[in-house]
């Protein structure tokens, strides 16, 4: 990883490098004041311990304004949290791993959950979203599905959460 950019360049990355590079970032990104004061800005009206709408304010806005792109073909070209909101495009872990970093930021417990479309191993992997713990259970936030969230998910195969 070159030291004076945000993002990192993952040749043949497997499942768990990629995992491991995003949680990272996303520590990094729940401590970076740029996060923080767009969370804060996103929950200003929020009524004090609706924890739930907080939570639905940094999904919603994730899915307005970030553009989905995919990455360099064989190469894991994974996005800070900051430089994802500089560039305002990225692939399904750019996004997972900003909305990880807004989701800490205003103090929630998260995981990632890695999922394929196509019977195969974990290690080929295909698309990974975030999952916010709630009273009610784990919520699943996917800004690349967004309105086909829940007919997407029917037909994966999910192969394993990991605590961000």
């Amino acid at each position: 990883m070159n030291r004076n950019t945000p993002h990192r360049l993952i040749k043949n990355a497997d499942m768990y490098q990629t995992l491991s590079a995003m949680k990272e970032q996303a520590h990094k990104g729940k401590k970076d004041l740029t996060v923080r004061s767009l969370v804060e800005n996103l929950c200003k009206n929020i009524p004090s311990g609706d924890y739930a709408s907080e939570v639905l304010a940094c999904y919603y806005w994730v899915c307005r304004n970030i553009r989905y792109m995919r990455d360099i073909d064989k190469v894991e070209f994974l996005k800070s949290p900051a430089r994802l909101l500089a560039t305002g495009t990225g692939d399904c872990d750019d996004m997972s791993t900003l909305l990880a970093a807004m989701l800490m930021a205003c103090g929630n417990q998260c995981r990632f959950v890695i999922v394929g479309f196509k019977p195969a191993p974990p290690a080929n992997f295909s698309h990974v979203f975030v999952q916010a713990r709630t009273p009610q259970g784990w919520v699943t936030l996917d800004p690349v599905s967004n309105k086909i969230t829940k007919d997407m998910h029917q037909h994966t195969q999910i192969f394993q959460g990991y605590d961000v």
